[in-house]
């Protein structure tokens, strides 16, 4: 096992996220492996052999999303050096110390991801990868397990399931590789949360908003987590007004464009462009609500892709 913990992205795109994610792990003296391939070898052809659609987003995102860990398999097979890892996407920027902060609230699991604990009797199941820990067996348990879900019949009973409470809340989503994430972690006791406070840091979940772990944990500044820069380190502030440092902040969808203006410590610029941000969001969301229902009233409640054998 090597002394640094490797940090790898799998993108194939050369693109303003991953530039800005290099820099902020040359910064923060953490290594930085980028997977650029899309030969995902023989196990991602037996997943897209078996794999049902039961998604709002396209059956291609999702399918890339998946791929990833069979790349990461690929690339593991040629480096065993590699037992531990950690798994990050683009859209995430790595601050000092992140590296011993993982391994320490990582501890002995074979993978810790992230997620929002529910807190309104609605659970989307679905744990993140975007800052997640990994062990390579911990991986190979999760392929397994993956293939295996989509290979039987009691798995796409399960996946189903999922999907049409999706369908029956109005929401977008459905079952994706999140899901699979949360299904296998729970199964294997690897459900610990990599985003809980410890130690006074954390992984951010998600900017947009207060919300990580916990509902309202941190306040908020516009659309995003208040952010405040201590010895040029980012930290997010609770409702009691205590400071925690932030290891890794999470840029998810349109939030990419306050990427560069974090990395730079313009905290009231990301107030302010995840602010209209939000405004969007609400109003997106609330557009497809509207529509899905409406489908719903059409086809009786079936969820698309959630209809057909077996």
């Amino acid at each position: 096992m090597t002394n640094s913990l490797a940090f790898i992205v799998v993108e194939d795109r050369q693109n303003k996220p991953l530039l800005l994610c290099r820099e902020s792990a040359a910064r923060a003296g953490e290594p930085l492996i980028v997977l650029s391939g899309i030969d995902a070898g023989p196990g991602y052809e037996r997943l897209c052999r078996s794999y049902v659609h039961l998604s709002s987003n396209p059956p291609e995102f999702e399918k890339i999303c998946f791929r990833r860990y069979f790349l990461l398999s690929e690339y593991l097979r040629a480096h065993p050096e590699h037992r531990e890892f950690v798994l990050i996407d683009s859209d995430v920027l790595l601050f000092r110390g992140v590296g011993a902060h993982i391994r320490r609230v990582a501890g002995k699991a074979d993978f810790s991801g992230s997620y929002m604990r529910p807190d309104d009797g609605w659970d989307p199941c679905q744990i993140s990868p975007h800052v997640s820990y990994w062990t390579a067996a911990g991986l190979q348990q999760f392929i397994a397990f993956l293939l295996n879900t989509y290979a039987t019949s009691s798995g796409r009973r399960k996946l189903r399931a999922i999907a049409a409470r999706f369908a029956a809340r109005g929401v977008r989503g459905g079952v994706s590789d999140m899901t699979l994430l949360h299904l296998w972690a729970h199964a294997s006791g690897n459900a610990a949360p990599i985003n809980r406070v410890f130690g006074g840091r954390m992984i951010d979940h998600n900017i947009n908003g207060g919300r990580n772990l916990l509902a309202n944990e941190f306040q908020g500044r516009g659309g995003a987590k208040r952010l405040v820069f201590v010895d040029g380190q980012p930290c997010v502030v609770t409702p009691a007004g205590d400071m925690v440092n932030v290891m890794a902040l999470h840029f998810q969808g349109s939030a990419k464009i306050a990427m560069a203006h974090v990395l730079h410590g313009r905290v009231h610029t990301v107030a302010a462009l995840t602010y209209g941000l939000l405004l969007a969001r609400r109003a997106k969301n609330w557009a497809f609500g509207v529509r899905l229902l409406g489908q719903r009233a059409v086809n009786g409640g079936r969820f698309a892709g959630a209809a057909g054998p077996k």
